[in-house]
């Protein structure tokens, strides 16, 4: 097993590498350049400002650098915010999302753990039929969709919550509803699924003869043999919910890091767009490494070649 992750390790730092390498010349070789949104800016400014932010010389010297300034922890500063270096910004911004995308998370496995056990445990009962028709529609309805609807009836309708802003229980709950609940309804599925498998099987019936609860045989039993493909779901769950906060963030104004990547992207800041990338990546390198981890120590059945 250890050897198995070390393997893991090595090959997710030359993804890594790629990633880094492919995001940059990306973002260089757009038309225009960082500075091209300041107005009757003269030749020799120009030369000043593209010295100030290391972005004078080739393109192969700009990268060079850039990689340099990275193997001693520098994402340089950012060409967008002035004065205000991607370290900084990301150490802002990064909390705000992780909470987001933690809040959303657990919101989406609690509902998605739930609603499917409760459907395979109703098995084609009008429980488990309207939960199905509610789980497809939750799939099939974007978030970018969801959340103008959810604050037009939570916020502006109703009155129960506030429509954006940041900082407080009552903010975070309607992004996170939006952010969440369409990948509970995935969660919802897959679960009902893999229950399904394990409640038809042979011990599951020796635990109904035996006396056992009908709650203890559900979430102990069932779901315990059945949570293989629900954890390793969770690894790209957390990484979706996360590098797709950047959607809801922009529509509720929350100052989150993927509001600051889609205004990166919209004004070419090389720097801003590559260091929140490089953040996504590790994260995304990161919860697929513990997912796979954790399948290995729930599911003995798991052989590593």
């Amino acid at each position: 097993m250890f050897l198995y992750f070390i393997r893991r390790i090595l090959s997710s730092l030359f993804v890594l590498f790629g990633i880094i390498s492919l995001t940059f010349f990306l973002v260089r070789l757009a038309p225009g350049n960082p500075f091209s949104a300041e107005r009757n800016i003269s030749p020799a400014i120009l030369r000043n400002l593209e010295a100030r932010y290391k972005l004078s010389g080739s393109l192969l010297e700009q990268y060079k650098n850039y990689l340099l300034n990275l193997c001693h922890g520098d994402l340089m500063l950012s060409t967008r915010y002035r004065n205000r270096s991607v370290n900084e910004i990301i150490g802002q911004t990064l909390p705000v999302s992780i909470t987001l995308g933690g809040c959303s998370f657990v919101l989406a496995l609690a509902f998605g753990i739930s609603s499917g056990c409760l459907s395979a445990f109703f098995w084609n009962k009008p429980f488990d039929k309207i939960t199905q028709g509610i789980t497809l529609m939750g799939i099939s309805i974007p978030s970018f969709v969801l959340a103008p609807i959810c604050v037009l009836v939570f916020a502006i309708l109703l009155r129960l919550l506030p429509p954006a802003g940041w900082g407080s229980i009552e903010k975070i709950i309607l992004p996170s509803f939006c952010l969440g609940i369409p990948y509970g309804c995935v969660v919802s599925r897959l679960t009902r699924s893999a229950m399904l498998e394990v409640l038809h099987s042979d011990y599951i019936r020796t635990a109904k003869a035996k006396g056992l609860n009908e709650s203890s045989i559900l979430f102990v039993h069932g779901l315990k043999a059945a949570a293989s493909p629900i954890i390793a779901y969770s690894g790209p769950l957390a990484a979706n919910l996360l590098t797709g906060s950047m959607v809801i963030e922009q529509i509720f104004g929350i100052s989150g890091m993927g509001s600051f990547f889609v205004d990166g992207v919209l004004n070419r800041d090389v720097f801003l767009v590559s260091g929140v990338t490089l953040v996504y990546s590790l994260l995304l390198i990161l919860f697929n490494l513990l997912a796979d981890m954790l399948c290995l120590l729930f599911d003995k059945r798991i052989v590593l070649e």
